[in-house]
């Protein structure tokens, strides 16, 4: 009885044990398995702080490569504009020289025309003056010519009225000499009558006066 209350208690005891290792074990699986959420936790976070480093790395990486991309094309574009401003300035300087030559070539051309006009116009004046003056010398000899005419009709005219004049007081001598009895005066109709001058002959004579 004894034995077998001692093989009960064995039996028991060892069944205690089973239970208490039984459940050492589920508490040890519990926790090994708490432990490894913790790792896996810890891992996947540490996992996620890596990437989201890598992330910022990869994103600062880009904003500079970004920011030197763009300094890069500033420069260069600074570079092109101011290339480009030099070219520009260069074609205006060699525009302006042409321009400059074409408008001295003009400038030259138009002072030769003028010079050309102006030779023409005094080559005109000359012979214009030349014809005037051949003409005035022409005129000239003619009014000489018509004054020394009329100075030999005046000559002439005084010659006849001087002549006339004889004329008439050897006529009025002959008279007085043939009627000795007839006073001064009583004679007169036997003497011709002076004719007037005719009008158109006092207005040449004004005429050539003036």
């Amino acid at each position: 009885m004894e034995a077998k209350t001692k093989t009960e208690m064995f039996r028991n005891m060892s069944d205690e044990m089973k239970r208490e290792n039984m459940a050492a074990e589920q508490r040890m699986v519990h926790r090994i398995q708490r432990i490894m959420m913790e790792c896996h936790r810890e891992k996947m976070e540490a996992v996620e702080k890596a990437r989201e480093e890598e992330r910022q790395i990869a994103q600062d990486l880009l904003e500079a490569q970004r920011s030197k991309a763009m300094e890069e094309l500033v420069s260069t574009g600074a570079s092109i504009i101011k290339d480009q401003r030099m070219n520009f300035n260069q074609i205006i300087r060699e525009k302006e020289h042409e321009m400059n030559i074409y408008y001295g070539i003009a400038q030259k051309q138009k002072q030769e025309e003028a010079q050309e006009v102006l030779q023409e116009a005094e080559k005109t004046h000359q012979a214009t003056l030349g014809n005037v003056m051949d003409k005035l010398v022409n005129t000239q000899g003619e009014l000489l010519s018509t004054v020394n005419q009329l100075g030999i009709m005046t000559n002439w005219k005084d010659f006849l009225e001087e002549e006339l004049q004889e004329t008439r007081a050897a006529f009025q001598k002959y008279i007085d000499y043939t009627f000795p009895q007839l006073s001064p005066g009583q004679a007169d109709f036997i003497m011709p009558e002076r004719r007037k001058t005719p009008s158109n002959l006092l207005m040449d004579n004004e005429a050539t006066l003036e």
